[in-house]
């Protein structure tokens, strides 16, 4: 047979060619799959993580989820392994910014219950204010006998790897992830204190709230010389400060002032913070430490300035409980270091360090995760600080209602009485 000419020839290649590559174009083309994802996370981690304590740990739990996520069908699927990964980092930081209705609360911005461990006993150690737990007629003190039908001991075991099941840290994050529940639904739980387990079914809903106020302002006190600022927002809100400065002005004359941040429950912006802080602060002031990953120990603190008009110079009490969480809990430690703020409440969310966010290539799901560590200027953790006038809430010491702000109103009149007497 007489060969093609040469023009002829080299169209058929280059035609053959084309053909053989068009399922590597397709392939180039197609969006990344639930494993380059599931990698991607795990090299977020692994790169910027700022708390991997437990790398062979980690690199167990990957090996674990892989499957499941390369074995994803839909996004749900995908969803549900990647956060069975994040779970065994036992972090509340860390976390995808989606749900599905399949997916767990996150902790605490979500959720309304706080429990623990004590004396090899789960329970309720706060209950959000106003919350659907709250209203079902949970409140703290009370022992956690079962979650959904199970035995809260066994409901932990099942959620806690073999090799955690013993560890203090793992225990209260497993409780906790349970208490939260799911997005929507009924989360039914028993408690003890009786012959027979009191039944509550907390109704879970993923409606979206409504807009609210992110500040209340208010004058108190039997002669109304006392102010009030109570900050509804997780600090990561542009327009905040303006109502913050606002706020402030309105109640610039008061004899002193409390200071609520047990509503900045999730995240936020450290520049923020940090612009509220100011207009406490006289002169300049460090008042927190951010040290990136691989930073060492010689990163300088931040330097907080004076901002505005006037600076707010009457006593300052902070506040704080469980839902008290990231830059909340830096706002409240810096008024502490610049205005020597008084913190009146609970322990604070505990979350660890400053967020990133990346993005995972095939899903678009972003991640969350603290890339940096927070300390005060003297080195303590963030996540470690306690306030200094501590409120039980299971047995409060006096006060209807609300025992943190009666605590803390009773410590401001007292305080702002001794320095007008003192002018």
């Amino acid at each position: 047979m007489k060969p093609p000419d040469l023009p002829k020839r080299r169209l058929l290649l280059g035609l053959a060619a084309t053909l053989a590559c068009a399922p590597c174009a397709a392939l180039a083309a197609a969006p990344a799959g639930p494993v380059a994802d599931f990698d991607a996370l795990c090299k977020a981690i692994d790169e910027g993580y700022a708390f991997l304590d437990r790398p062979a740990d980690w690199k167990t739990a990957r090996a674990r989820w892989r499957p499941r996520a390369a074995a994803a069908r839909d996004r749900a699927g995908l969803i549900a392994a990647l956060e069975g990964l994040i779970a065994e980092l036992e972090d509340h930081h860390v976390g995808l910014d989606a749900h599905n209705p399949g997916s767990t609360r996150p902790v605490p911005e979500a959720t309304d219950l706080w429990g623990e461990w004590a004396g090899g006993e789960a329970r309720l150690s706060a209950v959000r204010a106003g919350s659907v737990a709250d209203a079902a007629g949970l409140h703290p003190g009370q022992r956690i006998v079962s979650v959904a039908g199970i035995a809260i001991g066994e409901a932990v075991r099942a959620s806690l790897p073999r090799s955690r099941q013993a560890d203090p840290r793992a225990r209260d994050y497993a409780l906790r992830r349970l208490l939260a529940g799911p997005w929507q639904g009924t989360l039914p739980i028993e408690v003890g204190g009786g012959p027979v387990p009191k039944r509550f079914a907390v109704e879970r809903s993923d409606a979206v709230p409504g807009a609210l106020p992110p500040i209340i302002a208010r004058r108190i006190g039997e002669d109304r010389d006392l102010g009030y600022l109570r900050l509804k927002n997780n600090l990561g809100e542009e327009g905040l400060v303006a109502h913050f400065d606002a706020a402030l002005g309105y109640l610039k004359d008061t004899r002193g002032l409390l200071v609520d941040l047990r509503e900045t429950q999730s995240g936020g912006s450290p520049d923020i913070a940090a612009r509220i802080l100011a207009r406490f602060a006289r002169t300049q002031a460090p008042w927190i430490v951010r040290t990136p990953r691989g930073g060492g120990t010689s990163t300088p603190p931040q330097i907080v300035a004076p901002r505005g008009p006037f600076t707010y110079e009457g006593p300052v009490a902070v506040l704080v409980d469980r839902w008290t969480a990231g830059e909340g809990e830096s706002l409240a430690i810096g008024l502490a270091a610049v205005t020597r703020a008084t913190l009146v409440g609970t322990p604070m969310a505990g979350l660890r360090g400053d967020l990133r966010t990346v993005r995972l290539p095939g899903s678009g799901l972003r991640v969350r995760f603290p890339a940096s560590r927070v300390t005060q200027v003297d080195g303590t953790p963030r996540e470690t600080v306690k306030p200094t006038l501590a409120v039980d809430l299971a047995a409060p010491s006096g006060g209807p209602g609300d025992p943190i702000l009666y605590q803390g109103l009773k410590w401001l009149e007292i305080h702002a009485t001794s320095r007008s007497n003192r002018k």
